[in-house]
């Protein structure tokens, strides 16, 4: 018999919703007024939310001190900015870090006439011994295939994504065994660990130090995040 890692999966039909006529959201974890004791956060990793922003409309939010906050454009783009100075458009295939060393506010807008926009907001809690302040962009290679490209590495923790054709195989080896692993399906549907993985599903595991998948769909895309364990 084949032994089973444990673990946890977060179906997307089950996270958080919140629902306004110019913005939603959907939260894996627990976030604001959705709290269910099986959606606390896994290590590190506190908050991964989808958002979908309406046409000419701005959200605002504070994030909290010691925080990295990742933001990664699904469809169409969006403009950045905080009360730090710090300025962007963001499109697809473009990835932004931001480390936040003190609490900040934060203004997220959807430039566009007639189109949504989505993306993915995901935080991160850091120990200070190690902080640093800083906002970075990055492009990503989505010309690579079946095989993980690593957006970034903060920390203690190691963002990682991938675009799979159907039916082709990948694995992630973690640099810290201590460490868990967490899984995010943006597109398509994979076999992780042998446990079906549809979009905007999660996973995550302890006690591992690799993990296998494999594409079920053609242009399935997923993000790999060895995370620190509390």
């Amino acid at each position: 018999m084949i032994k089973q890692i444990p673990a946890q999966i977060y179906k997307s039909e089950t996270r958080g919703i919140f629902k306004s006529e110019k913005y939603n959201c959907f939260a894996t974890f627990n976030f604001d007024q959705y709290q269910e004791l099986s959606r606390l956060p896994f290590g590190s990793l506190q908050i991964l939310n989808e958002e979908i922003l309406a046409p000419q409309h701005c959200i605002s939010r504070v994030i909290k001190a010691n925080t990295n906050v990742i933001i990664l454009p699904l469809f169409g783009g969006i403009e950045y900015k905080d009360n730090f100075g710090n300025a962007e458009f963001l499109r697809v295939e473009q990835i932004s870090v931001i480390g936040v060393e003190e609490e900040i506010t934060v203004e997220i807008f959807n430039p566009y006439e007639y189109e949504n926009v989505s993306f993915l907001t995901i935080h991160f809690e850091m120990d200070t011994r190690y902080f640093k302040n800083y906002f970075q962009k990055s492009e990503i290679n989505f010309t690579v295939r079946n095989k993980l490209i690593q957006l970034f590495e903060i920390d203690k923790v190691i963002g990682s994504i991938g675009i799979f054709d159907g039916r082709k195989k990948g694995f992630y080896t973690l640099k810290n065994p201590k460490n868990g692993i967490f899984v995010y399906i943006v597109n398509g549907a994979f076999e992780v660990e042998d446990r079906l993985l549809e979009p905007k599903d999660g996973l995550s595991m302890e006690k591992t130090e690799m993990i296998e998948w494999e594409a079920l769909s053609e242009n399935a895309v997923l993000l790999v995040f060895e995370v620190a364990l509390k």
